[in-house]
């Protein structure tokens, strides 16, 4: 017996083999329309040798028929591919088919067969297929669809419908069985049963019969060494390793349809026959076309899919901005928002961690697991965009990560921030046709393949896989990463806007924005809401004793005293210079503002200890106002408090005052 090496079947161009099958015959003829090439079997088929073809004119062998460059007028109006034709050649009456490949024109011959679909209405046959295919609304259904029409025309004992997986290995989802017949519904094929290279070939031809695994390969003789391109030949010669593993898969015939998306193979429809059984050029030639008809559907409800998934997003995304930047990126905001994200992506968990702090949702690792998985993460390079299905092996072991954290996809943000969606393992016993380790590239680059011996059930434990992340949740993150980082540039810029420089408090602009917060929620619950009004007595000679960097010490201290002892409730600013302003909310009499001014006015009185020990003592005059009591506005609310103020210092400073309508406005602002 001859060895087969399986690195050979991986590594092969499958199509430059230089043999075809035995049950046709192929010519090659150039641009001048000079054979070039002839299959060994030529003298059987046509009547003449291959050798005395070989440099021959088309014409000359065979006057009948139009020559083989006369596709150039199909091509002129964009029929390209195989076209068929009856003919008569040495008493024969023979199916010929054409197709151009480069500068080549690839003639094939077989015997018209009595199930020929040229006695078939195949127009029918498609108008079905349209109907039936367009009730289907998921790509499972239209394949479901081509595959019974499929089974139809080739009547073959087994047909499956071989879905392609992200790793590329295949998982039948459907299938038809004649009687006696074994089944593998439900089952794996390893990828390197279809390795890249015959996926490739899949890829361009969406049609490939297999006649008779236990004949005789043809080779083909040519006038040039290098061999032609037969990807598009219905008669290429089919690899060793492939006879030998339809051989132990008990297959004699085999046919295969692609289904193809765009650019992309989706699946397989592999057809079984026990023993030889024909199917014709044109019969191979509807199925190519049905296949066609469900690659266009399919595509189309794929589009149709992605489009509502892009909607959706959008409209998450839409929804996110206008709830931050209408309320800004605090707790309850942000773990509102981070659900719909969560549940937008199919997410189980979802991490996000903003200005050093972490905010989560779902299902999510503990302390030790997420620093094991940030680890991980920091390997994985600076990628906008980071999606795995399929947790890594060193944290396999991790059992709280393959629960929760199996799939992961992270954003990253600016700053050092991320968030991160999170999914649970899809742990199963997945049932393969046979031990696909039989079939992985071996070590050995001369290794002998036995292809499968066996291709009873295997069931494989696989953990730590989750469900893949769609291109279309791929593209969503990376319009989510945009959305968040101008959501948050924003934010830090409106945060800018709204603080002093100095103090780090808010200023003028937060304090407006507070009082108007909270009057609009006072209208919906009601209460009490009190505005303070602070300025510093005589705190220009400290600016000129000590100077002007002395006095923003003297501020900055001051500040923080001042905030810690007011609630957590309550909201402080700087105004400028030696003026500061209160906001009180949760007021539950009148009194409450003055008691809060008196340990304000405490605290203020404190001696401060400057940097260099010296001691710097302060008083200050703070007058109150309260809504809705002594306003109706946020202008008129400051106003009064600050007439309340400049009452204050009208009587010696250092006190407090609450507003009283019978306060002078003008005399009061006279006396600073």
């Amino acid at each position: 017996m001859t060895l087969t090496y399986f690195s050979d079947c991986l590594t092969a161009q499958l199509e430059f083999l230089g043999k075809i099958q035995n049950h046709g015959t192929l010519l090659v003829a150039d641009e001048n329309d000079i054979i070039v090439a002839a299959a060994e079997n030529a003298g059987e088929w046509l009547g003449q040798e291959a050798k005395t073809i070989l440099g021959r004119p088309w014409m000359a062998l065979f006057p009948q028929i139009h020559p083989p460059s006369s596709l150039s007028s199909f091509e002129a109006i964009g029929l390209s591919g195989i076209h068929l034709h009856p003919v008569r050649i040495n008493g024969k009456s023979l199916i010929m088919a054409r197709h151009r490949t480069g500068n080549h024109v690839i003639i094939e011959f077989e015997a018209e067969s009595d199930t020929n679909a040229f006695g078939r209405d195949r127009g029918a046959i498609l108008a079905a297929c349209l109907v039936q295919m367009g009730r289907t609304d998921t790509e499972q259904a239209a394949a479901e669809c081509l595959m019974r029409f499929i089974a139809m025309v080739t009547g073959f004992d087994r047909v499956m419908l071989l879905q392609f997986l992200p790793d590329w290995h295949g998982k039948v989802i459907a299938e038809t069985l004649k009687p006696s017949i074994p089944g593998y519904m439900n089952h794996h094929f390893p990828a390197n049963d279809i390795p890249e290279n015959a996926r490739r070939l899949y890829t361009r031809k969406l049609q490939r019969l297999i006649a008779d695994a236990n004949t005789e390969t043809i080779h083909v003789l040519s006038t040039h060494p290098d061999p032609v391109d037969l990807t598009d030949a219905e008669l290429r010669a089919v690899h060793p390793v492939h006879v030998q593993y339809m051989n132990n898969m008990n297959v004699v015939t085999s046919f295969s349809v692609s289904i193809v998306l765009g650019d992309t193979l989706w699946g397989l429809i592999p057809c079984h026959n026990i023993s030889s059984k024909p199917l014709s050029f044109a019969d191979r030639q509807l199925c190519e076309h049905l296949s066609r008809i469900a690659g266009l559907h399919m595509s189309g409800l794929t589009q149709l899919r992605r489009a509502k998934e892009r909607h959706m997003h959008l409209l998450v995304r839409r929804q996110l901005r206008q709830d931050v930047q209408a309320n800004g990126a605090n707790q309850p905001v942000l773990q509102r928002q981070l659900e719909q994200l969560r549940a937008s992506f199919s997410a189980e968990g979802a991490w996000l961690r903003y200005q050093e702090q972490d905010f989560f949702n779902g299902d999510i690792p503990t302390g030790q697991a997420r620093t094991a998985l940030l680890d991980w993460l920091s390997k994985q390079g600076s990628e906008p965009v980071i999606a795995r299905h399929e947790l890594d092996p060193n944290l396999k072991n991790n059992e709280e990560l393959r629960n929760t954290a199996s799939g992961l996809l992270r954003i990253e943000l600016n700053h050092n921030e991320f968030l991160i969606f999170l999914r649970k393992e899809q742990s199963a016993h997945v049932e393969w046709a046979g031990v696909p380790q039989e079939t992985a590239h071996p070590e050995d680059p001369n290794a002998v393949l036995t292809p499968r011996t066996s291709f009873e059930t295997w069931q494989q434990l696989v953990q730590g896989i989750a469900a893949p992340w769609s291109s279309s949740e791929l593209e969503s993150a990376l319009r989510l990463r945009t959305t968040l980082n101008e959501v948050f540039e924003f934010l830090e810029l409106e945060q800018k806007s709204l603080t002093d420089e100095l103090t780090g408090l808010g200023n003028r602009n937060q304090l407006n924005q507070t009082l108007n917060g909270v009057i609009t929620q006072f209208e919906q619950t009601g209460g009490r809401i009190g505005a303070l009004m602070i300025d510093l007595d005589d705190f220009k000679p400290v600016n000129d004793q000590y100077g002007h960097s002395t006095g923003d010490e003297v501020l900055i201290k001051l500040a923080q005293r001042m905030k810690s002892f007011l609630r957590e409730t309550d909201v402080l600013v700087r105004l400028g210079g030696d003026e500061f302003a209160v906001v009180l909310t949760h007021l539950r009499a009148m009194g409450d503002p003055e008691r809060l001014a008196e340990r304000l006015l405490k605290s203020i009185s404190e001696p401060i200890t400057l940097d260099n020990g010296e001691q710097v003592s302060l008083t200050a005059s703070i007058g109150a106002a309260l809504y809705p009591d002594h306003a109706q506005t946020t202008a008129e609310l400051l106003h009064h408090a600050d007439l309340a103020m400049y009452a204050v210092k009208r009587r010696n400073r250092c006190g407090f005052e609450l507003y009283d309508p019978a306060i002078s406005y003008t005399e009061s602002r006279n006396l600073k």
